[in-house]
C-alpha cells in the first residue's frame, strides 16, 4: 500500500486506461511527477493554469536535460512564469483556454478536470484519466480543433459544432440512468434534457458544487429540484470540480468541459465520450458516485 502511494500506476500498453481521483486517495500530482520524471523525448501540456512549483521544477529539470517541454496556458489564468528552456505560450481566443491535457513522449495522455495548481491537485475534487495511446497523443500535440475517434471512445476538442448535439443525444437516448457530477451547470438545453429524461422514467441524479450552485448555477439547480430530480451539493471548503456524466452505467462523458454556454461556444475545452465501460471502470465510477452521495447534502 505504501509502495502504491509512493509509486502510482501509469498507463501501459497492457493497462492502457487508468482513472485518478483524490476521492479515491490517489495522488494525481505525484502521478504527473512520476510520468514527467520518466519522459525521454518530449512533454506537451495544454492547461488553463499551472502554478504548482514542484511540477514546474520537474519540467524545468527535464528541459535542461534536453527534453522538449512545451506548455500552452490561458493568458488570464495567473500561471507562474516558466523558466527557459521551457517553451511557454499563452493562447488567446474568444473564451478561455480551459483544457487540462498532459502528453508525454507522444504516448501517455492525461486529461480531465484538474488544473496544475496546488489547490486543484491536492485539495479540490477532480476526476482525471490516463491513457496509453500513441495515436491520441500525436493528435493532441498536432491538432487544436477536431475529433479523434477510436473503437471505444471519441474525443472532441471544443469549440466544436458537434459537441453539444452529441451530448444532448446521449442524454436523450438514456434508457435507465444518468448520473451527472458537474462543477458548473448553467446550460438551459442540458438542464431541460435532464428534466425530460427524468419525466420519461430515467433515474437522474445530479451532484453539484455548493458554491457554483448558489451562484451562476442557482437557476438551473432550482429548475432541476422543482422537476423532482435529486440534487446533492458538496460540503466543505474544497470545490467539487468534477465534470462528468455516466449514462446507463456504460458510457462515461468527461473532460474539462463545464455544462455552460461558454464551454460549448467559445472556450477551448475537451470532451471525451468513453463507451462500453469495463467492469473495473464501472466499479471505479460507482464508488466515486457513492462517495459523492455520502459527502453531499440535499
Amino acid at each position: 500500500m505504501i509502495y502504491a502511494a509512493l509509486y502510482p500506476s501509469l498507463p501501459t500498453p497492457k493497462k492502457s486506461l487508468i482513472f485518478y481521483s483524490n476521492q479515491h486517495h490517489q495522488d494525481f500530482r505525484l502521478t504527473l511527477i512520476r510520468a514527467i520524471e520518466k519522459a525521454q523525448k518530449n512533454i506537451h501540456i495544454i492547461i488553463y493554469a499551472i502554478t504548482d512549483t514542484k511540477l514546474i521544477e520537474k519540467l524545468h529539470q527535464k528541459a535542461l536535460q534536453g527534453i522538449t517541454v512545451t506548455v500552452i496556458v490561458d493568458p488570464k489564468a495567473g500561471s507562474l512564469p516558466l523558466p527557459a528552456p521551457i517553451i511557454c505560450r499563452a493562447e488567446k481566443g474568444r473564451g478561455l483556454m480551459h483544457r487540462k491535457i498532459v502528453v508525454i513522449d507522444e504516448s501517455l495522455v492525461f486529461l480531465g478536470s484538474a488544473n496544475l495548481t496546488p489547490s486543484s491537485l491536492l485539495f479540490h475534487d477532480n476526476l482525471s484519466l490516463g491513457f496509453y495511446h500513441p495515436q491520441l497523443a500525436h493528435f493532441l500535440t498536432e491538432q487544436n480543433t477536431g475529433t479523434f475517434t477510436s473503437p471505444n471512445f471519441e474525443l472532441l476538442l471544443l469549440p466544436h459544432p458537434g459537441a453539444l448535439p452529441k451530448l444532448l443525444s446521449h442524454i436523450e437516448s438514456a434508457q435507465t440512468s444518468i448520473t451527472c457530477a458537474m462543477f458548473t451547470l448553467t446550460h438551459p438545453e442540458l438542464a431541460l434534457a435532464l428534466i425530460r429524461a427524468h419525466k420519461r422514467g430515467v433515474d437522474v441524479k445530479v451532484f453539484l458544487d455548493y458554491y457554483a450552485s448558489r451562484g451562476a448555477g442557482k437557476k438551473a439547480a432550482e429548475q432541476l429540484k422543482t422537476a423532482g430530480i435529486p440534487i446533492r451539493q458538496s460540503q466543505g471548503m474544497q470545490l467539487m470540480h468534477h465534470k462528468w456524466a455516466l449514462i446507463d452505467e456504460k458510457t462515461l462523458i468527461l473532460g474539462s468541459t463545464n455544462w455552460t454556454k461558454a464551454a460549448f461556444t467559445k472556450n477551448r475545452d475537451c470532451l471525451l465520450f468513453l463507451e462500453n465501460l469495463g467492469y473495473r471502470e464501472k466499479k471505479y465510477v460507482s464508488h466515486l458516485e457513492h462517495l459523492l452521495q455520502l459527502e453531499g447534502r440535499s
